[in-house]
Protein backbone atom coordinates (compact mmCIF):
# COMPACT_ATOMS: atom_id res chain seq x y z
CA UNK A 1 0.00 0.00 0.00
CA UNK A 2 2.83 2.34 0.91
CA UNK A 3 4.57 1.56 -2.36
CA UNK A 4 1.36 2.34 -4.24
CA UNK A 5 1.03 5.72 -2.52
CA UNK A 6 4.70 6.46 -3.17
CA UNK A 7 4.29 5.54 -6.83
CA UNK A 8 1.19 7.73 -7.11
CA UNK A 9 2.99 10.68 -5.54
CA UNK A 10 5.93 10.28 -7.91
CA UNK A 11 3.58 10.19 -10.90
CA UNK A 12 1.78 13.35 -9.70
CA UNK A 13 5.03 15.24 -9.22
CA UNK A 14 6.25 14.07 -12.61
CA UNK A 15 3.04 15.20 -14.24
CA UNK A 16 3.27 18.62 -12.61
CA UNK A 17 6.89 19.04 -13.67
CA UNK A 18 6.08 17.95 -17.23
CA UNK A 19 3.09 20.32 -17.37
CA UNK A 20 5.18 23.17 -16.00
CA UNK A 21 7.92 22.71 -18.58
CA UNK A 22 5.37 22.35 -21.38
CA UNK A 23 3.58 25.51 -20.22
CA UNK A 24 6.85 27.46 -20.11
CA UNK A 25 7.82 26.23 -23.56
CA UNK A 26 4.46 27.27 -24.91
CA UNK A 27 4.90 30.73 -23.39
CA UNK A 28 8.35 31.00 -24.97
CA UNK A 29 6.94 30.02 -28.34
CA UNK A 30 4.17 32.64 -28.21
CA UNK A 31 5.02 35.49 -30.59
CA UNK A 32 4.66 39.08 -29.37
CA UNK A 33 1.64 40.96 -30.62
CA UNK A 34 2.72 42.71 -33.82
CA UNK A 35 1.99 46.39 -34.37
CA UNK A 36 -0.40 47.26 -37.20
CA UNK A 37 1.35 47.76 -40.51
CA UNK A 38 1.10 51.43 -41.57
CA UNK A 39 -0.97 52.10 -44.65
CA UNK A 40 1.12 52.81 -47.74
CA UNK A 41 0.74 56.42 -48.87
CA UNK A 42 -0.02 56.85 -52.56
CA UNK A 43 1.78 59.52 -54.55
CA UNK A 44 -0.31 62.66 -55.16
CA UNK A 45 -1.47 62.97 -58.75
CA UNK A 46 0.51 66.22 -59.03
CA UNK A 47 3.84 64.38 -58.77
CA UNK A 48 5.80 64.82 -62.02
CA UNK A 49 8.96 63.19 -63.33
CA UNK A 50 12.39 64.68 -62.72
CA UNK A 51 12.66 64.99 -66.50
CA UNK A 52 9.56 67.20 -66.63
CA UNK A 53 10.88 69.32 -63.77
CA UNK A 54 14.19 69.76 -65.60
CA UNK A 55 12.36 70.77 -68.80
CA UNK A 56 10.40 73.43 -66.92
CA UNK A 57 13.52 74.64 -65.09
CA UNK A 58 15.36 75.07 -68.39
CA UNK A 59 12.36 76.85 -69.95
CA UNK A 60 12.38 79.38 -67.10
CA UNK A 61 16.08 79.96 -67.72
CA UNK A 62 15.52 80.55 -71.43
CA UNK A 63 12.33 82.62 -71.23
CA UNK A 64 12.65 84.53 -67.95
CA UNK A 65 16.18 84.64 -66.51
CA UNK A 66 17.73 86.54 -69.43
CA UNK A 67 14.91 89.09 -69.42
CA UNK A 68 15.26 89.70 -65.67
CA UNK A 69 19.05 89.92 -65.84
CA UNK A 70 18.88 92.31 -68.79
CA UNK A 71 16.33 94.53 -67.07
CA UNK A 72 18.19 94.74 -63.75
CA UNK A 73 21.63 95.10 -65.29
CA UNK A 74 20.38 97.95 -67.49
CA UNK A 75 19.14 99.81 -64.40
CA UNK A 76 22.41 99.27 -62.54
CA UNK A 77 25.15 98.24 -65.03
CA UNK A 78 27.84 98.59 -62.37
CA UNK A 79 26.40 95.61 -60.45
CA UNK A 80 25.93 92.13 -61.89
CA UNK A 81 22.47 90.86 -60.98
CA UNK A 82 22.09 87.17 -60.13
CA UNK A 83 18.62 85.75 -60.71
CA UNK A 84 17.23 83.46 -58.02
CA UNK A 85 16.42 79.98 -59.31
CA UNK A 86 14.81 78.47 -56.22
CA UNK A 87 13.93 79.15 -52.61
CA UNK A 88 13.59 76.86 -49.64
CA UNK A 89 12.49 76.55 -46.02
CA UNK A 90 13.85 73.91 -43.70
CA UNK A 91 11.45 71.03 -43.06
CA UNK A 92 10.87 72.00 -39.41
CA UNK A 93 9.72 75.48 -40.44
CA UNK A 94 7.13 74.05 -42.84
CA UNK A 95 5.76 71.69 -40.18
CA UNK A 96 5.68 74.53 -37.66
CA UNK A 97 3.86 76.76 -40.16
CA UNK A 98 1.23 74.10 -40.93
CA UNK A 99 0.57 73.57 -37.23
CA UNK A 100 0.30 77.33 -36.65
CA UNK A 101 -2.18 78.11 -39.43
CA UNK A 102 -4.34 75.10 -38.48
CA UNK A 103 -4.38 76.34 -34.90
CA UNK A 104 -5.37 79.88 -35.88
CA UNK A 105 -8.01 78.70 -38.38
CA UNK A 106 -9.60 76.58 -35.65
CA UNK A 107 -9.74 79.59 -33.33
CA UNK A 108 -11.53 81.55 -36.06
CA UNK A 109 -13.94 78.67 -36.80
CA UNK A 110 -12.87 78.24 -40.44
CA UNK A 111 -11.29 75.39 -42.39
CA UNK A 112 -8.28 75.90 -44.64
CA UNK A 113 -9.08 74.80 -48.20
CA UNK A 114 -5.75 75.44 -49.95
CA UNK A 115 -2.35 77.11 -49.76
CA UNK A 116 -1.49 79.84 -52.24
CA UNK A 117 2.07 80.46 -53.40
CA UNK A 118 2.38 84.06 -54.59
CA UNK A 119 5.26 85.10 -56.86
CA UNK A 120 6.83 88.27 -55.52
CA UNK A 121 9.79 90.60 -55.75
CA UNK A 122 11.69 92.41 -53.03
CA UNK A 123 11.69 96.20 -53.56
CA UNK A 124 14.95 97.96 -54.25
CA UNK A 125 15.49 99.39 -50.77
CA UNK A 126 16.89 98.30 -47.43
CA UNK A 127 13.78 98.08 -45.25
CA UNK A 128 10.01 97.72 -45.46
CA UNK A 129 7.65 100.38 -44.09
CA UNK A 130 7.56 98.64 -40.70
CA UNK A 131 11.35 98.70 -40.44
CA UNK A 132 11.90 95.02 -41.23
CA UNK A 133 15.11 94.49 -43.19
CA UNK A 134 14.94 93.45 -46.82
CA UNK A 135 17.40 90.58 -47.23
CA UNK A 136 17.59 90.48 -51.02
CA UNK A 137 16.66 93.79 -52.69
CA UNK A 138 15.31 93.38 -56.25
CA UNK A 139 15.35 89.59 -55.96
CA UNK A 140 12.43 87.36 -56.93
CA UNK A 141 10.77 85.46 -54.11
CA UNK A 142 7.48 83.85 -53.14
CA UNK A 143 5.23 83.77 -50.11
CA UNK A 144 2.55 81.38 -48.87
CA UNK A 145 -0.90 82.28 -47.62
CA UNK A 146 -3.76 79.93 -46.61
CA UNK A 147 -7.18 80.22 -48.24
CA UNK A 148 -10.76 79.40 -47.21
CA UNK A 149 -13.99 78.96 -49.18
CA UNK A 150 -17.14 81.05 -48.78
CA UNK A 151 -20.68 79.66 -49.06
CA UNK A 152 -20.49 80.04 -52.86
CA UNK A 153 -17.37 77.83 -52.98
CA UNK A 154 -15.18 80.82 -53.87
CA UNK A 155 -11.72 80.82 -52.32
CA UNK A 156 -10.07 83.73 -50.55
CA UNK A 157 -6.79 84.19 -48.78
CA UNK A 158 -7.26 85.41 -45.24
CA UNK A 159 -5.67 86.74 -42.08
CA UNK A 160 -6.98 86.81 -38.50
CA UNK A 161 -8.29 89.83 -36.61
CA UNK A 162 -8.18 89.32 -32.86
CA UNK A 163 -10.68 91.63 -31.17
CA UNK A 164 -10.69 93.02 -27.66
CA UNK A 165 -13.23 90.46 -26.42
CA UNK A 166 -10.94 87.61 -27.53
CA UNK A 167 -12.85 86.66 -30.69
CA UNK A 168 -10.74 85.62 -33.66
CA UNK A 169 -12.28 86.87 -36.90
CA UNK A 170 -11.06 85.77 -40.35
CA UNK A 171 -10.66 88.70 -42.73
CA UNK A 172 -10.98 87.66 -46.37
CA UNK A 173 -8.57 88.93 -49.01
CA UNK A 174 -9.07 89.27 -52.75
CA UNK A 175 -6.66 87.67 -55.22
CA UNK A 176 -4.53 90.82 -55.15
CA UNK A 177 -4.45 90.80 -51.32
CA UNK A 178 -6.88 93.63 -50.68
CA UNK A 179 -9.61 93.24 -48.00
CA UNK A 180 -12.84 91.89 -49.46
CA UNK A 181 -15.38 94.74 -49.64
CA UNK A 182 -18.70 93.00 -49.07
CA UNK A 183 -18.66 91.87 -45.49
CA UNK A 184 -15.96 89.21 -45.37
CA UNK A 185 -16.98 86.12 -43.42
CA UNK A 186 -20.71 86.93 -43.62
CA UNK A 187 -20.50 85.25 -47.04
CA UNK A 188 -18.91 82.04 -45.74
CA UNK A 189 -20.62 81.27 -42.45
CA UNK A 190 -24.19 80.79 -41.32
CA UNK A 191 -26.20 80.14 -38.17
CA UNK A 192 -24.52 80.34 -34.79
CA UNK A 193 -20.98 80.46 -36.14
CA UNK A 194 -21.93 83.38 -38.40
CA UNK A 195 -23.31 85.45 -35.55
CA UNK A 196 -20.28 84.66 -33.41
CA UNK A 197 -17.84 85.64 -36.15
CA UNK A 198 -19.68 88.66 -37.54
CA UNK A 199 -17.64 91.86 -37.67
CA UNK A 200 -17.48 95.32 -39.18
CA UNK A 201 -17.35 95.38 -43.02
CA UNK A 202 -13.79 95.29 -44.29
CA UNK A 203 -14.31 98.66 -45.94
CA UNK A 204 -14.29 100.19 -42.45
CA UNK A 205 -11.00 100.56 -40.59
CA UNK A 206 -10.38 97.97 -37.89
CA UNK A 207 -11.11 99.29 -34.39
CA UNK A 208 -8.09 100.43 -32.44
CA UNK A 209 -8.43 97.53 -30.00
CA UNK A 210 -8.18 94.87 -32.72
CA UNK A 211 -4.95 93.02 -33.44
CA UNK A 212 -4.17 91.61 -36.86
CA UNK A 213 -2.41 88.26 -37.07
CA UNK A 214 -0.81 87.54 -40.42
CA UNK A 215 -0.65 83.96 -41.72
CA UNK A 216 1.75 84.81 -44.57
CA UNK A 217 4.99 82.82 -44.69
CA UNK A 218 7.84 84.61 -46.44
CA UNK A 219 11.61 85.05 -46.20
CA UNK A 220 12.57 81.78 -47.81
CA UNK A 221 16.24 81.22 -48.48
CA UNK A 222 16.64 82.25 -52.13
CA UNK A 223 19.38 80.70 -54.26
CA UNK A 224 21.52 82.22 -55.52
CA UNK A 225 21.42 85.28 -53.28
CA UNK A 226 22.81 88.57 -54.53
CA UNK A 227 26.60 88.30 -54.46
CA UNK A 228 27.15 92.02 -54.35
CA UNK A 229 26.86 94.12 -51.21
CA UNK A 230 26.20 97.84 -50.96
Amino acid sequence: MKNLKKTYAILCVGALITFGFTSCEQKKEQKPVSEPVPTEVSAPKQIVSVSQAKTMYDAYGERRVRLIEGFENELAPEKKFDVARFGYYDYHTIKEYMNYIEQEAKKANVEISSLRFYFSNYPDKKTFEDGRAIKHPKQNSFFIIPAVKDKNDREYGFYIREEDDGKNVPVLLTDNLEPKKDGGTDNMQSGESKSEASFLPTTSPAPFYAKNKSLVLNEANMVPPPYHED
